[in-house]
């Protein structure tokens, strides 16, 4: 069966805490951070049913090295930032998904299509802040020869805070991904066909998907804040056009707790 927090983007970012990210790289100090959330979502990108369950977050800061959540959706893994120049920042990370994103053996409909094990993850990523404005973009390759490929994010989000204890977030972003994620995760072969009765579907390099987050944080004191996250994203291309996908359209939210040492 496919993981319900393996292959959504949106809410695996939702474990990636902002205050993690926001520490300069020239301090030395450990910084620590951790939750847990409540998370909704389809089964698998396609799906036109609903998964709900717990989601633990964690996050460890000290300097450039991050552990926890890397930018990009890789739900655990460790980061360094290479980079941290004015509004400009970069780094690079290894992680995993977290178990595999099919299983062979599972019970919803798509096992039949065989297994997408486990993999290393690769990730780079680069963010430009002016203001209130964030632009980020990432590369999430896969590193461990399972056919998982290659995608990429590309997001802005705008940043306000109405209040002192109101951090409120939102925009937009897509997802790219290249031909073999594409066929692994999209694409229907002929043996697949005759195992799973789906047709054949060839799946190419393209826009993957169209994407919009929006989120709010309440601060209750330095240490506990309270959050909440919506996303909603558009199947584009043979991704929107594989036999597996039912809803070509995926809304994703999540309300957390977060308390930070």
């Amino acid at each position: 069966m496919f993981q319900p927090i393996v292959l959504s983007v949106a809410l695996a970012s939702m474990a990636v805490s902002p205050w993690a990210w926001a520490q300069p790289v020239d301090d030395g100090a450990w910084h620590f951070s951790v939750g847990m959330g409540l998370v909704s979502q389809p089964k698998y990108p396609g799906s036109s049913e609903k998964s709900t369950g717990a989601m633990p977050t964690f996050s460890a800061t000290k300097g450039a090295l991050q552990i926890g959540g890397l930018p990009g959706g890789v739900p655990l893994g460790v980061g360094y930032t290479l980079l941290q120049e004015g509004p400009w920042r970069f780094g690079v990370g290894v992680g995993t998904s977290l178990g595999a994103p099919r299983s062979a053996n599972g019970s919803d409909t798509l096992s039949s299509l065989g297994e997408i094990k486990q993999t290393v993850l690769g990730a780079v990523s680069g963010g430009y802040t002016e203001g209130a404005v964030h632009a980020s973009a990432s590369v999430i390759s896969d590193l461990g020869g399972n056919k998982q490929g290659t995608h990429a994010l590309l997001d802005v989000v705008f940043r306000a805070r109405p209040m002192d204890q109101w951090v409120l977030t939102a925009g937009p972003g897509i997802t790219l991904m290249d031909k073999q994620y594409a066929q692994t995760f999209y694409g229907v072969t002929s043996a697949q066909s005759t195992s799973s009765g789906y047709v054949t579907h060839s799946a190419s390099a393209g826009v993957n998907a169209l994407r919009f987050g929006a989120g709010a944080a309440y601060e209750i004191t330095r240490e506990w804040s309270l959050g909440a996250k919506f996303s909603v994203s558009k199947l584009q291309g043979d991704a929107a056009n594989s036999p597996t996908v039912e809803n070509s359209t995926k809304t994703s939210y999540g309300i957390f707790t977060n308390y930070r040492f």
